[in-house]
């Protein structure tokens, strides 16, 4: 579970300061970087049911997420991200999965945005495979993340 700062931070800061106009979604330098010869890649711990984002080993961002129910399990292992589109309907749910990417070879199981009505639920196994991500997360994550990044879920 997160607590503390970054829980606040999550949840409250920057919802808050994206409502009140403070700041816009993210920089333009960190959503559209160049990443250079630097190493992004996301970690997924469904014990904890939270993603962390590395860059270069250090931590860029954490959240919490949705793993796949006991039923419908989210695979483990190492994956990266094929490709990415930005809010198509799931073939087999007829669900809307904004911020789409894609981590699995059939298209099936990916990171995105879960939604409006399951984001309270984030932190708990309810999704039907994927990481389902927080919407400020999903967004970030979806510029940040390069195409062929690694995802290791465990």
């Amino acid at each position: 579970m997160i607590t503390g700062w970054r829980f606040a931070l999550n949840c409250f800061i920057v919802p808050f300061l994206l409502l009140r106009g403070i700041v816009s979604v993210l920089p333009a330098q960190i959503l559209f970087a160049d990443t250079g010869s630097a190493t992004r890649l996301a970690i997924v711990s469904k014990e904890m049911q939270t993603i962390v984002f590395l860059e270069d080993g250090r931590e860029a961002n954490l959240a919490l997420v949705s793993t796949g129910r006991p039923s419908r399990a989210t695979p483990s292992g190492d994956f990266e991200v094929l490709y990415k589109r930005w809010s198509p309907v799931s073939s087999i749910y007829r669900v809307h999965m904004p911020y789409w990417q894609a981590i699995e070879d059939s298209g099936a199981i990916g990171l995105h945005q879960a939604s409006r009505s399951a984001e309270h639920r984030l932190g708990e196994p309810l999704s039907h495979g994927c990481v389902r991500l927080g919407y400020f997360t999903a967004r970030w994550a979806y510029f940040w993340l390069p195409v062929g990044a690694p995802v290791t879920i465990r």
